[in-house]
């Protein structure tokens, strides 16, 4: 039988999760180490033992799903506030796709930070082995959180899927990704970003090419 966690060493081991995940996110962006080297110092910055780190995460992998995991959760997060925040009533019928890429851009559900971060989670992740599925169970988990927030987002244009939903969302995170990493290491603005052609005519493209009206 199973002992059962009392509330308080839960809080405190959420807790504990939190700030290692914070001190990762700190460091990932510009972390040119072996993973263990870097698990080895957030371990010394944290305070905390070998045993008790790996009470938080078992495996250096599970650290950095934990991490990607916390950073999907923003993106779905942030989609859902551009898309709850849109008003479809300022709009003609035509110009519903673009004035949503712009709000879903303007809501930044990327930027230089987080998207450096998942780029160094891969190649880390990449180094220890891992198959390129593992590498994408993080996401595959946030997958409910994802299709629910785009759903809503498509809602708002009056859309519905057509294509796989899981295929249509990974579509629009990988080319946003790689858009916005093209936009900023052309020298220019993260903030600027609505101004990109990718908003302004490949994404609301892609929107429409993955949706249908809904019926009413």
């Amino acid at each position: 039988m199973t002992a059962e966690v009392s509330p308080r060493v839960e809080a405190t081991r959420r807790a504990g999760r939190a700030r290692v995940i914070t001190l990762a996110r700190i460091k990932l962006p510009t972390w040119n180490g072996a993973l263990s080297a870097l698990t080895a110092e957030l371990r010394e910055d944290a305070g905390l033992s070998e045993g008790a780190f790996r009470t938080l995460f078992p495996t250096d992998r599970d650290l950095l799903r934990a991490v990607d995991d916390e950073l999907l959760e923003e993106i779905a997060q942030r989609v859902r506030t551009a898309a709850e925040s849109f008003d479809p009533a300022r709009y003609t019928e035509k110009e519903l796709p673009l004035a949503l890429s712009v709000a879903l851009a303007d809501a930044r559900p990327l930027d230089w930070s987080s998207l450096n971060i998942r780029l160094r989670v891969r190649l880390l992740a990449a180094s220890t082995g891992a198959h390129s599925e593992e590498v994408l169970a993080s996401e595959r988990a946030f997958l409910p959180t994802m299709l629910e927030a785009f759903e809503l987002l498509l809602s708002r244009i009056h859309h519905r899927f057509t294509w796989s939903p899981a295929l249509g969302v990974r579509v629009v995170i990988l080319t946003y990704e790689r858009s916005f990493e093209s936009w900023i290491m052309s020298g220019r603005n993260e903030q600027s970003f609505a101004e990109s052609s990718y908003i302004k005519h490949t994404l609301p493209e892609l929107l429409l090419g993955m949706s249908a009206p809904s019926q009413t």
